[in-house]
């Protein structure tokens, strides 16, 4: 791997800011004549199949990420097309920024003295929570005031220290790059971090061997993963396997669009969307991500509010429920269709980034999150310890007492609660470290 400025030429290796000292972008190559992709084949499969294009590392951090399915769509038939879904909600937390994480936190290992640090609206800090558990270090997520309740109880349940700040993600970015110097943090944003998004681009790779897509479509927030996708995809040409970049299609919500907009020339919105993996207003990897698209000849489609829980339903029939940050790229999937963008034989694959496990949704909330009796169960328990009945009768809803005790025993195993003393057959329960810290977490 070499690191280095295409500007002013100067060379950067073992710790790599996102920044060369004269303001430009850096650039990771490889020896792209050493790379032989026959031998991928006979390497079990995952992101780190792909070693010769990743970063060297002296240990990998891996929860074996990557490797994720593709699915014909059946959509895709009723359009006339050759739909693929790549469904990254198969990754070990439910995100495709698993394959950054494993990347940037084996990288970052012998900097990361006191932990690791990041800024995300959700998947990033729940994956980086849970690597850095794996690797026995301490993990603070700076995430914005809006973020999804089950991202939140994903982050907390890893052990990670969740600090809020801001509104939407990229208001925190310049936050944690301060608190991350000269604090022995290792700061894996995304958009601070060019070694993680190594890991995302080999996504490209995988399509490649499976799909060959002439067209790849993917949902937009930070502009990180679109790019990755592009980064991947160009090395592939540069090896000479590919002879043509796949189109890039970038996705967004119509409500907040900075990236979207501005390749289809219209004037964008910065305003609060329910695909809020997707509220950037000011995406620092803007320029990149519009590059992909033009570079590889692509487009942009904005999707409005009201399509996406149509979008939500339809990938649910195919057998994926995902959270309606992935689920934009079904209706511009049509939309498109519509259009005549797409030819007959063209290999269209759609990149679904996140499980709707991790979600808000105003309907069945409380079966993926944190929220209505479970959550005034922990309020009950942080005044004092409590035993089933008893929480029933303080509870200020029609329910039997017997659900209670579901509620309990579900509370129990996720760390939340645990049994403080046994009075005669009664069991009493206190909230954890844990479950006292997702109670602070869920209040601010």
């Amino acid at each position: 791997m070499e690191v280095r400025c295409p500007s002013c030429g100067m060379a950067y290796s073992s710790f790599i800011p996102p920044l060369c000292s004269c303001g430009q972008r850096l650039e990771i190559t490889y020896d792209y004549e050493g790379v032989d992709v026959s031998k991928w084949s006979r390497r079990r499969p995952g992101v780190w199949k792909y070693s010769e294009l990743l970063p060297a590392v002296r240990e990998r951090v891996t929860l074996y990420e990557g490797a994720t399915p593709v699915i014909e769509s059946k959509l895709g038939k009723e359009l006339g097309l050759k739909v693929y879904l790549k469904d990254e909600t198969r990754n070990p937390t439910g995100s495709f920024r698993d394959r950054l994480t494993t990347v940037a936190v084996s990288y970052g290992l012998p900097f990361a003295e006191n932990g690791f640090i990041i800024a995300s609206n959700g998947n990033a800090a729940a994956s980086l929570a849970a690597y850095a558990s794996r690797a026995g270090k301490d993990a603070y997520a700076v995430v914005p005031k809006l973020i999804e309740a089950g991202k939140l109880s994903q982050i907390v349940a890893f052990g990670a220290k969740v600090i809020r700040y801001g509104q939407s993600v990229d208001e925190s970015i310049g936050y944690v790059e301060g608190l991350a110097e000269g604090k022995g943090l290792y700061n894996i944003t995304p958009e601070s971090n060019l070694i993680g998004l190594e890991g995302q681009k080999t996504i490209a790779f995988e399509l490649w061997e499976e799909v060959k897509p002439t067209h790849v479509v993917v949902p937009t927030g930070s502009g990180s993963n679109i790019y990755s996708i592009y980064k991947g995809f160009a090395e592939l040409e540069r090896i000479g396997v590919l002879e043509e970049i796949p189109k890039l299609i970038a996705v967004q919500a119509e409500k907040c669009s900075p990236i979207a907009s501005e390749v289809l020339g219209v004037e964008p919105k910065m305003e609060v969307t329910k695909a809020l993996a997707l509220y950037v207003k000011s995406p620092r990897m803007k320029e990149f991500a519009i590059e992909a698209v033009t570079e590889s000849g692509g487009t942009a489609v904005l999707v409005g509010e009201d399509e996406l829980d149509l979008g939500q339903k339809l990938l649910a029939r195919e057998g994926i429920f995902a959270e309606y940050a992935s689920s934009v790229v079904v209706p511009a999937l049509m939309e498109l269709a519509e259009s005549g963008y797409f030819e007959k034989d063209d290999r269209i694959a759609v990149v679904i980034t996140s499980s709707g496990l991790k979600g808000h949704y105003p309907e069945g909330r409380e079966k993926f999150a944190i929220g209505g009796t479970k959550l005034e169960i922990l309020k009950l328990l942080r005044e004092k310890t409590m035993y089933g009945y008893e929480i029933w009768e303080a509870l200020e809803r029609p329910m039997k007492y017997q659900a209670v005790y579901q509620h309990l025993r579900e509370l129990e195993s996720m760390g939340l609660i645990e049994e403080a003393k046994r009075k005669g057959r009664r069991v009493y329960y206190t909230l954890t470290s844990k479950g006292l810290s997702l109670l602070k977490s869920l209040e601010r």
